[in-house]
């Protein structure tokens, strides 16, 4: 029973975090950390036809029910060899490789090797921010 209190909890947490969305443009609000991971699982970094970068998990719906799921990630680039928040689509897959999730109970992170200015790479990673589970789906 705790688990499902628990999931109970949790979706309406992410259904309450909805309302701050990044709108490319406007002044995005501050960053918050991703609770996707509380009720997702199976995280696994691809590529879309179109290679852009894609966010593959297994979500829970409010019914219990699990939905696979992806999400095009948004605003990551390459920033001399450090992935960094940017506008616009993702780029830096162009230019990273050994691209790979990883989450616990606080927060979801993008790890990869990214090529600098010098020809080298560098290991580097950043928080996967603003990504809820809206009834089974990855959002924004």
């Amino acid at each position: 029973m705790s688990k499902l209190f628990n999931l109970a909890g949790a979706a309406a947490m992410v259904l309450a975090g909805l309302g701050s969305a990044v709108v490319l443009g406007a002044a995005a609000p501050a960053a918050a950390a991703s609770g996707f991971q509380n009720t997702c699982s199976n995280f696994t970094f691809a590529y879309n036809a179109a290679s852009q970068a894609v966010l593959n998990a297994m979500c829970l719906r409010a019914d219990g029910s699990a939905n696979g799921t992806s999400l095009t990630l948004t605003g990551i680039g390459n920033n001399n060899g450090n992935l960094v928040q940017s506008g616009g689509a993702s780029t830096f897959q162009k230019s990273c490789g050994n691209i790979q999730v990883t989450a616990n109970a606080q927060g979801a992170t993008l790890s990869a090797l990214c090529r600098n200015s010098g020809g080298g790479s560098n290991a580097t990673s950043l928080p996967l921010n603003n990504i809820g589970n809206n009834n089974g789906n990855l959002t924004y």
